[in-house]
Parts: structure tokens; C-alpha cells; sequence
């Protein structure tokens, strides 16, 4: 067996491990989870498209014998599947064009923000599953959030001395409207995040397949800005409909976040302190809810009002190769 499907199995198994780890762990649960899709994304972007998939097959095979058919399908189909097709997409090129249209034999690569929409779109219908699976009508759906929130109360509250009757009454509401929004940003943040830690491991290494890409010139393509608000109008339909709609906004909504630190990044090229600027805005994102939307607007705003290209600058343009 080459050697290439042999990183590729070893990757699998180190991901199935993971994922077995956080089933039986709880304390690990959430480091584990979140690192999962790491090795399968190492051996795709430095050994191959078929290394990934011996690497998810492997995976999905063991976790099958070892947690059992329903365990594996999970992983399957949050893990290993989104994984090989997002590293298939970030491993396409076509020769690119020169001024004149002509074939410049240099190569164009799948651009970033191409990627960020497609697991923008990956990560709402993963959401739409999860709601369509705890119910597949809206009471039945909330009926399953409230069969679950007190066993996750009594896991934070033992004594229930925080949450009382009337609070919990309230908690029911607002997580069975905000769930389908919160899992797809929480899967689209680590999928991507295991995407970029492979990418920027094996480009350090020497092995990356493909050539870093400039992030501060990230873009959404611009049709995703109606799918945002289509998503967006769709989440205020009552019933079903309007859960799977929260689930594809918010993950168009995190996909504009990313545009506007694209955004915030280049413009802060040059600034005195920057890393502390940058800090403060991520830090910001993290702790306060509408910073984000801020900085979703203005990723929004980036296609009609060009921020990027009005920020350019001797040496602070979004050509410098500050990726980070």
C-alpha cells in the first residue's frame, strides 16, 4: 500500500480516537470534538484527496464497530464527509488567465471565500438534520428540547440554586430558536478552524499541495448576500421552516464575520499596535454577541462599498503577505 493511504488510515484512526474519547469522556468532550476533523484535514492537504478518503473511510468504519452504526453516521456525516469535500474543493485549480485571456501557465486555486460560503451552506443543512431529527414538526421539536434541558441544567446546577421554574420556562424558548443558529456557527467555526491549523501545518512543513491563500483578500461571492437574506426573512416563518431558516443565517452570518475581520485586518495594516487592536476585536466577538453583528455588517457592506481597495496604501495594501 502507498504511502500516502497509509497516512491516510493512520489519520483516520487518530480522528476516530478522538471522537471515541470525547463519547466516553466528559471532561474532554468539547477539546476532543473540536480537534476531530484535524488529522483527516492534515493527510487531505498534504498527502491528497485520496488520502482523506481512506482517512474518513477508516474512520467511519471503526467508529461503526467500536460505538456502534449510529455513532459512525454522526461522524460521517459532520465530520468525514464535510471534511474530504472541503479539502476536494481547496485542492481544485485552473490554469489562470493572463491580461489578455490568454493561459499564463500559472495556477488560479479555489479561492477562500468560495470555501467559506460552501461550508456556510454545509453548515445550515448539518443544522436542519439536527432540528428535523429531534422533531420533525415544531412541537415535537420543542417537546425534545425540553425533554434535554433539564438533565443539561442539572449538569450546571446540581443544587438548582441559579435556574429556577420560571427561568427555565424562558431557557426552553429562547434555545429551542437559537439551537439550529448556534450549532451551525459552532460546526462552521471548527471546521474551518481545523482547515486553516492543517493548512498553516503543512505549508510550514513543506507539504502543502497548494500555496497558502491571502486571507485579507477573503470574499464571499456576492449571490450569498440573498441567500443570507433570504435565510434571514425565511427564520421569522413559524413551524419548521422557520428553524431550518435560523440555522442557514446564522451560518451565512458568521461567513460575513469572517469578511469583515478580512476587512479590519487589512485596514489595520501599518497601525501602531496592532496586535492589541486585533486581540481587542476578537476578544470583543468572543464575549460580546453584537460586536459580531458589526462586524458582519461590515463584511456586508465590503462588495458595495470596496473598504479593502480604498485601504490600499504603500506597503499596507491587501497584497502584504500578513496572513494572520
Amino acid at each position: 500500500m502507498s504511502a500516502h493511504l497509509l497516512i491516510g488510515a493512520g489519520a483516520g484512526l487518530v480522528s476516530a480516537a478522538l471522537f471515541a474519547s470525547a463519547a466516553v469522556s466528559a471532561a474532554l468532550a468539547s477539546f476532543l470534538l473540536y480537534l476531530c476533523p484535524l488529522p483527516l484535514c492534515l493527510a487531505g492537504l498534504g498527502w491528497g484527496r485520496s488520502s482523506i478518503l481512506i482517512g474518513g473511510l477508516a474512520a467511519t468504519v471503526v467508529m461503526a464497530l467500536t460505538l456502534g452504526p449510529a455513532a459512525s453516521l454522526v461522524y460521517a456525516l459532520t465530520i468525514a464527509a464535510p471534511a474530504a469535500f472541503l479539502v476536494h474543493l481547496l485542492l481544485q485549480a485552473r490554469p489562470a488567465a493572463g491580461p489578455e485571456g490568454e493561459k499564463s501557465g500559472a495556477l488560479e486555486w479555489y479561492p477562500a471565500g468560495r470555501l467559506v460560503g460552501a461550508a456556510a451552506l454545509m453548515a445550515g443543512a448539518l443544522a436542519g438534520v439536527m432540528v428535523l431529527l429531534l422533531g420533525p414538526d415544531a412541537e415535537s421539536y420543542r417537546a425534545s428540547i425540553a425533554e434535554m434541558l433539564p438533565h443539561i441544567l442539572k449538569a450546571l446546577d446540581p443544587d438548582d440554586s441559579v435556574f429556577k421554574p420560571e427561568m427555565v420556562e424562558n431557557l426552553e424558548t429562547v434555545l429551542a430558536k437559537a439551537l439550529p443558529a448556534a450549532f451551525a456557527v459552532l460546526w462552521l467555526t471548527v471546521m474551518l478552524f481545523n482547515l486553516w491549523l492543517a493548512g498553516y501545518i503543512v505549508a510550514a512543513s513543506g507539504r502543502s499541495l497548494r500555496p497558502w491563500p491571502d486571507l485579507h483578500g477573503l470574499e464571499v461571492p456576492n449571490i450569498f448576500v440573498a441567500v443570507f437574506a433570504g435565510a434571514l426573512v425565511a427564520s421569522f416563518i413559524p413551524g419548521i421552516i422557520g428553524l431550518i431558516a435560523t440555522g442557514f443565517a446564522g451560518a451565512m452570518l458568521f461567513a460575513y464575520v469572517l469578511q469583515g475581520l478580512a476587512v479590519i485586518h487589512v485596514y489595520s495594516l501599518g497601525v501602531p499596535f496592532r496586535p492589541l487592536l486585533l486581540a481587542v476585536v476578537y476578544l470583543g466577538i468572543l464575549l460580546l454577541g453584537w460586536l459580531a453583528i458589526i462586524v458582519a455588517i461590515l463584511g456586508l457592506a465590503e462588495p458595495l462599498l470596496g473598504l479593502r481597495a480604498r485601504s490600499a496604501r504603500p506597503g499596507s495594501s491587501s497584497n502584504n503577505n500578513d496572513n494572520d
